[in-house]
Formats: structure tokens, C-alpha cells, sequence
């Protein structure tokens, strides 16, 4: 069972503990570094206290400086693949650019993490902000409201991919001057 559906009305996780910092920019001893040993370390308390998720950052490049600050973040798909057989009991998250992950990628990645968390998969949509990562893939930062119109079409793409059963195709963006569109044709 998912643990977000449990019980409990306050949800506990961790955040960032995919990437170089975590979610401190310092130069302290000790920061977090992003090794798969260290991961593992920080997923087994989770589990152990009964928290409910671990929430990966998506980043696709640092932000520079004497720190680097998250200049080394695994990739949030493979890593909560590879977490979900570490961790026990705690939800495993993967974080979703919009304008960078393709959403029947995305969609697929969702499903194969969900059969080998048992069911503990869920995830976490952003919009992208940092202008930087988003040049790095082409895409262009859309006027916030934009973002959001955008997320909701790939999102519903994403459902329909998880549960039409006949072939089907999408084509998004017509009323949205910045967003590009999606087009899909299931198969």
C-alpha cells in the first residue's frame, strides 16, 4: 500500500537528498554529496520511523560558485527506481520537468517504478524556473500562467496514457501562444 494513503493526516518525508547540498547552499563540512551509499544511509531512517516519503529534486544543472551548489543530482527517475527496492515502506517520488521530460516518457518510467516499489510510486510535477536548465533542453520560460496551462495538458496527457484503452491522439497548445504543443497517438 501507498503510504500517502495512510492514516496519518500529517504526511513526513525528506526532500533533495538526490543532490549535491540537499537543500543547503554551504560549504560546510559534512554537506550532503550525492553518492548512492549516502542515499541509501538517508532512506533507511525514513523507512525505519515510518515516514512517508522521499522526495527527489530535479535539477539538471548546478548553480555554480565555490559550492556547486546541487552541480551533482542523480537523475529523479533511475534513482527513486533504484530506491524503491531499497526502501521498505516510505512512497518513493521521481520529479518531472514539464518542458523537459516527455510525458509518454515519463508515464512509462511512472508505471515500471510503481511495479518495482509495489505500489509506493508517486509523482511530483514541476514547471521549471531556472532558466539555465530550461536553455539546456531549448525550451523557453513561459509566462507563469502559461507553465501552469502547460503542466495541466501534460499531465492529462499522462493520465489518459495510464488508463484509455483504445488508441487515441492529443494535440495541445492551440489557445497558448508560448506552449508548444503535444502530440501523441498511442499504439
Amino acid at each position: 500500500m501507498n503510504p500517502l494513503f495512510n492514516g496519518n493526516r500529517l504526511k513526513l518525508g525528506t526532500f533533495a537528498t538526490n543532490a549535491s547540498g540537499g537543500c543547503a547552499m554551504t560549504s560546510a563540512d559534512g554537506r550532503l554529496q550525492a553518492a548512492w551509499p549516502e542515499t541509501l544511509r538517508l532512506a533507511e531512517p525514513v523507512d525505519s520511523a515510518g515516514m512517508e516519503a522521499i522526495v527527489p529534486i530535479a535539477r539538471w544543472k548546478g548553480f555554480g560558485g565555490q559550492t556547486n551548489f546541487n552541480g551533482r543530482v542523480f537523475e529523479t527517475h533511475t534513482w527513486a527506481a533504484g530506491l524503491a527496492q531499497a526502501a521498505h515502506q516510505a512512497a518513493v517520488f521521481a520529479t518531472s520537468h514539464v518542458p523537459t521530460v516527455h510525458p509518454i516518457l515519463a508515464a512509462k518510467q511512472a508505471v515500471t517504478i510503481d511495479h518495482i516499489s509495489g505500489g509506493r510510486f508517486a509523482p511530483n510535477v514541476v514547471c521549471g524556473w531556472f532558466q539555465p536548465e530550461l536553455e539546456m533542453f531549448g525550451a523557453p520560460i513561459m509566462p507563469q500562467a502559461t507553465r501552469y496551462d502547460y503542466a495541466a495538458e501534460w499531465l492529462e496527457v499522462v493520465k489518459r496514457l495510464w488508463s484509455a484503452e483504445e488508441e487515441w491522439s492529443f494535440e495541445g497548445g492551440s489557445s497558448r501562444s508560448n506552449a508548444r504543443p503535444i502530440t501523441q497517438e498511442s499504439r
